[in-house]
């Protein structure tokens, strides 16, 4: 059966790439203070503060934090999801970063097929995707059973080489070219990412917010465009 042909694609970053926040941290409040759940939450943050204290990586703190999530419904999780956006969505002034999301309207003017790439997980993204009309997502997916999430991941793990493995997979079935692909990205974990494509752009850090490990120094480095988000 032949692949799907496209002539180019633009992968983003979602967290403080395409949005101001951490979606996943935002929907986890989200989701204690509806549930109700204050020793949920307590033990919670006491995991990622002492993973964090202990200098974690990326991958593993997103692993972590996907735990949480044993035992929960899928379709109440789904459920909330949306809920969440609407809140959020009302409450979050610059929830969108306008110059990223103008790069985005760009690529899809000129035929580019748009894809999310991210460590968060589908439900979360779909709003955003809906909102922006991008029809792909790259993100983390949960195992299910019963309908309940069991805490454990499917591969790849979309975080760091995560993401350069699960772009190397969509643009072998869909028959592109990395050669005509553009990334955006704002964190060193999306180094792979970004050097998984011919046309790499870097996300500037917000006026206040450290780059302690040098994305945007090895952009300057690596003569990689750097982008204003306002």
């Amino acid at each position: 059966m032949p692949r799907d042909v496209m002539p180019g694609c633009a992968f983003f970053d979602v967290d403080e790439t395409l949005i101001s926040i951490k979606s996943m941290l935002s929907f986890q409040d989200f989701w204690f203070r509806e549930s109700g759940d204050p020793a949920g939450r307590v033990r919670f943050d006491a995991t990622m503060a002492e993973l964090r204290t202990r200098g974690a990586s990326r991958e593993t703190l997103n692993r972590a934090y996907y735990q949480n999530f044993k035992g929960r419904a899928v379709a109440s999780v789904e459920a909330t999801a949306v809920r969440w956006f609407d809140h959020i969505a009302a409450t979050t002034t610059g929830l969108f970063h306008d110059a990223v999301v103008a790069r985005l309207r760009a690529h899809q003017a000129q035929g580019d097929a748009i894809v999310l790439v991210s460590g968060s997980f589908p439900a979360v993204l779909a709003p955003f995707a809906q909102r922006l009309d991008v029809q792909h997502i790259l993100a983390t997916r949960m195992e299910v059973v019963d309908g309940h999430y069991t805490g454990e991941l499917l591969p790849p793990q979309t975080i760091g080489a995560g993401k350069a493995a699960a772009i190397a997979a969509f643009l072998e079935t869909h028959g592109a070219a990395s050669e005509q692909c553009h990334a955006y990205g704002d964190d060193i974990s999306d180094l792979p990412m970004l050097s998984a494509v011919a046309h790499p752009v870097v996300i500037a850090p917000l006026s206040g917010r450290h780059d302690p490990q040098g994305l945007a120094a090895h952009a300057i480095k690596a003569g990689w465009p750097i982008l204003d988000p306002r």
